[in-house]
């Protein structure tokens, strides 16, 4: 239950106060221009913003930018909002060009002021960790996806300031920092930012592991900021704060580490202190639970900070923390699971409100498919609407716990009045023009052939004149093949070029290009020919699925249950959302599957289709191949759960087992499909392995197109499909490490990969970690030294490319990384000494930690030669000996120092004279040192000197060694002391 208000709906909270013009009287501002701007003029374009009437305090003035130059893109990005200073009526907004597209272009910014505190949008990044990680089928695309949407819709949403929750990263591995490094790079000088800093991040425990985020985000990346306030540590981005302005607020931003210290807390009340009119914005890894109460409120939650070792829950936040402010306004977290989402309304000790909400996404299919919050605020009516959205998918979740508003919120009501808009004088515009003499003639930067009959690509690196592009004459064949047609494709860098099927696979050809000239003002003409080779790669189909409209293919939804289907392509990849599925766990499966449409597949016979896939589920995954319609095809059905493969026949509706073997598949493994299909005999292969012991005989069916083909398998992503003339595949296999090797860490692995291509030669070989790239290798022997490792499971793939463009995969193999075991920690220190000149000084420490344990004394920081025990006896010490004593304690994981131990030397004095004292001899202790010696230490009184004398029976008695007395404590080693079940000493007279 949602607990009581305790201040009336739209109240200023304590310490907000509501702005005034000082006479009563808005100012009214305009917008005219003053410059436009060309390319390769120093000075840039100006607008000016000007206000009438009182001009003694600042004046925030919101505007936007249209018009078909691109904010950001073709001139240097504009925020959004310019402030007139205190004291001045106008204030100039500067339009620097950037790049245009080509010579002569004319494009135009139109400025247009807004009312005052108009809309805006905060964005809420939830975890990120499997995006970066690249598990559970989701890809770095997708973290980019969304920081590129923002970037593009900043303008579009006014978009304010963006909220990354924590764990940024599931590994806290370099690799992992680096994706997410490039990813929210994107918004880097467009959208401020605040990063929390996750459990995953480096705070598994009470140790701090955030060395990596530090490293990655270093503070020195944003301390120049103008939304930058601080941080609790010295360049330490774990704790900070950010300052910006939206809606007429002034607002604090306090991004807070997972489960933050009692310290921190502390730090956090004194800036929201210093700041007591801006509202304030918690941004934390963890604090409201999926049950739409504090983490913390019961015992039946799971991933409390406090099981991590970590100090405070979300309950304690909000007691030691939150409720206390009475600027408080907004909290923001990830990290919980189930649903993933929850929310509440705290009352603050001032009666504030403290609207509280939890989004985490990475249960949802593909790692959480993109899928971000968007707070928008209108605070004309003091409301804001929550959203969430995927751009990668292009996808909104419309339930109640993820679409819902929140009306009389009590933030804007102290909100600064502002200014009136001149309604004449509302929009201005100018242009900017390129007027660079562009003097270079077209480059031909790439030239591609495929196809049947062969087609060929020709790109340019500017946009080229229809008419020298599209002339044939303009173009040659080596070997006298003839051309047919040529035609600029609409990007304006492209031609195409027909010829007839005379072209050789797999050889190498060349194409000459000249006389073709650019669209500058004075054209620019190719007067030299440029000769460029390429290779002819024929395929009937190849498809790397960068159109979104899916165009050319067909879906077909067999299966009713969980439907329908949701085919997607994105980032190259042609992915399956749905769980669909039908009756028949084993056999009349009905799943869902995307045909190629092309009337003139339905005649293809004998070809080779592969396709690579990988799938987070454990379901069917496959191929369907000579399918003329619903009720006639052949399958290829691959089941992890189920731990079968099979090929089926579908022939008049009546479904044949045509073979069948037991295996499956590794989920979130690469894998390419590839079927071999000539006449009666049907070849399958996955990742380069014939499977079903051979040539499956069947000719039931003698032509007909491709499917890609999904039962039950929700997230299922298939890549690089292709259908050629009958062909053979180059083939992989990584020899080293062998599948299920486990090493200790550090350590670095030899992959060693055999490759061959029977029908071409090997171009080049991809080493893939999961879906990430580890290394291309492209000479004999494919060995790979992989460095930089760190503590998990693995899986190793490789992908070899033939010279005409076919891949064939590895076998997956497994490696998994372990911790190493814990350095040596010294656990007993050696304690400072005063002695004698000729005297003995004695050291010695206690050491744990994973064997074998190497020690080394060092005096004044040098190695002592053969000070090679856990302790050290100095015998006749001299004024020399006196200084600084540590030593090293290493084992193969690492090493460490024990503390210093202080030597000093007093001077030389005669041995000790008789006293009225009788004459003693008292032995002290006894001591067994590593490496199985006995120290014996010794106190004499009234003796200058004496004998020590050893015996194993008491009855026979041997001498030992001579000790004089100096008035210090005096010791001696016995090496053999362990060699012998009894050993005894006495002291006599020398």
């Amino acid at each position: 239950m949602l607990p009581l208000w305790l201040t009336a709906l739209g109240a200023v909270a304590p310490g907000l106060t509501r702005a005034d013009d000082t006479n009563g009287i808005l100012p009214t501002v305009s917008v005219r221009t003053d410059r436009n701007a060309t390319v390769t003029d120093p000075l840039p374009g100006i607008f000016t913003i000007e206000r009438t009437g009182d001009t003694s305090r600042a004046l925030a003035v919101n505007y936007c930018v249209s018009g078909d130059a691109t904010n950001g893109v073709d001139y240097q990005r504009l925020p959004g909002m310019v402030t007139i200073p205190a004291g001045q009526s106008s204030a100039p907004i500067e339009i620097n060009p950037l790049n245009l597209q080509q010579e002569g272009d004319v494009r135009k910014v139109t400025l247009t002021l807004l009312a005052t505190n108009p809309p805006f949008t905060l964005v809420v990044l939830p975890d990120t960790q499997c995006y970066t990680r690249e598990i559970n089928g989701a890809t770095r695309d997708i973290f980019t996806a969304q920081t590129r949407w923002i970037a593009e819709h900043k303008d579009a949403l006014n978009i304010a300031f963006v909220l990354h929750e924590g764990d940024l990263t599931d590994g806290n591995s370099a690799p992992e920092w680096t994706n997410a490094a490039a990813s929210m790079s994107v918004l880097d000088g467009v959208v401020p930012y605040a990063l929390a800093v996750g459990n995953h991040d480096g705070l598994m425990s009470g140790e701090r592991q955030t060395g990596p985020f530090n490293q990655f985000f270093p503070v020195s990346r944003y301390q120049d900021l103008p939304t930058f306030g601080g941080v609790f540590e010295s360049n330490r981005l774990d704790n900070s704060y950010h300052l910006f302005r939206a809606g007429g607020v002034d607002w604090l931003v306090l991004s807070l580490e997972f489960g933050p210290r009692d310290s921190v807390l502390t730090w956090a009340s004194q800036v929201a202190g210093r700041y007591p009119d801006r509202r304030v914005i918690l941004l934390t890894h963890t604090h409201v639970y999926s049950d739409n109460t504090l983490h913390g409120s019961s015992t039946n939650q799971a991933w409390l900070p406090t099981s991590y070792g970590r100090p405070n829950n979300g309950t304690d936040v909000w007691e030691k923390f939150l409720r206390r402010l009475p600027n408080a306004a907004l909290a923001f977290n990830g990290h919980v699971l189930n649903s993933g989402v929850g929310r509440l309304v705290g009352a603050g000790d001032y009666g504030n409100r403290v609207f509280q909400m939890l989004a985490n996404y990475q249960m949802q299919v593909l790692g959480g498919a993109g899928y971000l919050r968007l707070i928008q605020f209108s605070p004309g009516q003091d409301k804001m609407s929550v959203s969430a959205y995927s751009p990668y998918l292009d996808s909104s979740l419309t339930d109640g716990s993820n679409q819902f508003e929140y009306a009389n919120l009590g933030i804007f009501s102290g909100a600064e009045p502002g200014y009136l808009v001149d309604p004449h004088l509302v929009t201005a515009t100018l242009t900017i023009t390129n007027d660079y003499a562009d003097l270079a003639p077209p480059v031909v930067s790439a030239v591609t052939c495929g196809g049947i009959p062969p087609v060929l690509r020709v790109s340019f690196d500017e946009p080229v004149e229809q008419v020298s592009a599209e002339t044939s004459a303009n173009y040659s064949l080596d070997q006298g093949v003839p051309l047919t047609g040529a035609t600029l494709l609409p990007d304006g860098r492209t031609v195409a070029l027909a010829t007839d099927p005379a072209l050789t696979a797999g050889t190498i050809h060349s194409l000459s290009v000249n006389h073709v000239k650019d669209r500058a003002r004075a054209t620019n003409e190719m007067l030299t020919p440029a000769t460029i080779p390429f290779t002819y790669v024929p395929a009937y189909l190849t498809a790397d699925f960068a159109d979104k409209s899916l165009a050319g293919w067909t879906v077909v939804d067999e299966g009713t249950t969980d439907g329908p289907s949701r085919w997607l392509a994105r980032s190259g990849r042609l992915l399956q959302l749905s769980n669909i599925h039908g009756p028949g766990a084993f056999d009349h499966r009905q799943g869902t599957f995307l045909y190629w449409n092309d009337p003139a597949a339905l005649r293809w016979s004998n070809y080779t289709c592969s396709v690579a896939f990988n799938t987070p589920d454990d379901d069917g995954v496959g191929l369907l191949f000579r399918y003329q319609n619903p009720s006639n095809y052949y399958k290829v059905d691959l089941d992890a759960q189920r731990n079968f493969r099979k090929v089926f026949r579908l022939a008049d509706g009546i479904e044949t087992i045509l073979a069948t073997e037991p295996g499956g598949y590794v989920t979130g493994s690469n894998y390419v499909l590839r079927l071999e299909v000539t006449n009666s005999e049907i070849t399958v292969l996955l990742n380069g392995d014939v499977r079903f012991g051979g040539p499956v005989t069947d000719g039931a069916l003698a032509a007909g197109t491709v499917a890609l083909y999904a039962w039950g398998s929700q997230g299922v992503c298939f890549s690089n499909l292709n259908v050629s003339p009958l062909q053979r595949w180059p083939r992989a296999t990584i020899q080293s490490p062998t599948d299920g090797t486990t090493v200790v860490l550090p350590a670095s692995i030899p992959v060693a990969v055999d490759a061959f291509s029977p029908d071409g030669q090997v171009q080049a070989v991809k080493l893939f970690n999961g879906p990430s790239l580890l290394a291309t290798l492209t000479n004999e022997p494919y060995l790979f030294q992989w460095t930089n490792l760190w503590a998990g499971t693995f899986t190793l793939t490789a992908m070899v490319m033939d010279d005409s463009g076919r891949m064939g995969y590895s076998r997956p193999v497994g490696l998994t990384v372990a911790p190493p075991p814990p350095l040596p920690i010294v656990t007993q220190q050696p304690s400072n000494q005063t002695v004698h000149m000729d005297s003995a000084a004695f050291f010695s420490i206690r050491a744990c930690g994973s064997p074998p344990l190497a020690y080394q004394w060092l005096f004044n920081g040098e190695p002592i030669p053969a000070a090679t025990n856990s302790f050290l006896l100095l015998d006749d010490v001299q004024a020399a000996n006196a200084g600084n004593y540590t030593i090293r304690v290493a084992n193969p994981w690492g090493t460490n120092f024990s503390q210093s131990a202080i030597l000093t030397v007093n001077p030389m004095v005669s041995p000790a004279a008789q006293t009225s004292e009788p004459a003693r001899v008292a032995f002290a202790g006894l001591e067994i040192l590593e490496p199985g010696m006995a120290l014996v230490s010794v106190r004499a009184t009234n003796l200058i000197g004496f004998r020590v004398d050893w015996s194993s029976n008491c009855l026979s008695w041997a001498p030992l060694l001579t000790l004089t007395n100096y008035g210090d404590p005096l010791y001696f080693i016995d090496p053999d002391a362990l060699r012998q079940p009894c050993r005894f000493y006495r002291a006599a007279a020398p």
